[in-house]
């Protein structure tokens, strides 16, 4: 898994007071301590294209699916992420990417009632476009 922060949750630095905006590591910290495999990325503040999602798809495209590219290329299988926005454009519309095989793209939220043992209704991974339920039974069965 990579967590991806987004441009949005560390800047500008003066506000959101993120000690490291281009290497944040609080999500990592705290998925990491939940049992997750987390791995370390260059990709985690780079912009999936928020800001064009309803004037520029070509963009938000490109751009998001370079991120699920690089993701896949640094040995993920799912990315966590925080910002409903980004969730969007990496979940939603991986269908219009061409993309060689799906990635679940999951709510940090999401894998916290997981690994507190809460039903998968609670989760509600039956709302992610890319299901994680497979991926998510095979990992439980390794």
């Amino acid at each position: 898994m990579v967590c991806y922060y987004g441009c949005l949750l560390t800047r500008p630095p003066e506000v959101t007071e993120v000690p490291h905006p281009e290497n944040p590591t609080d999500m990592d910290t705290l998925l990491a301590a939940l049992g997750a495999e987390v791995r370390d990325w260059s990709y985690k503040t780079s912009c999936c294209g928020a800001a064009h999602s309803l004037t520029r798809q070509d963009i938000v495209l490109k751009l998001s699916g370079d991120l699920i590219t690089h993701a896949r290329e640094a040995g993920a299988d799912v990315i966590a992420v925080a910002c409903p926005l980004c969730h969007t454009n990496l979940d939603a519309r991986q269908f219009q990417m061409g993309l060689d095989a799906p990635m679940p793209v999951l709510y940090f939220t999401q894998l916290m009632a997981l690994a507190f043992g809460l039903p998968e209704k609670a989760a509600a991974l039956d709302k992610n476009l890319v299901d994680p339920r497979p991926l998510l039974r095979e990992k439980r069965n390794a």
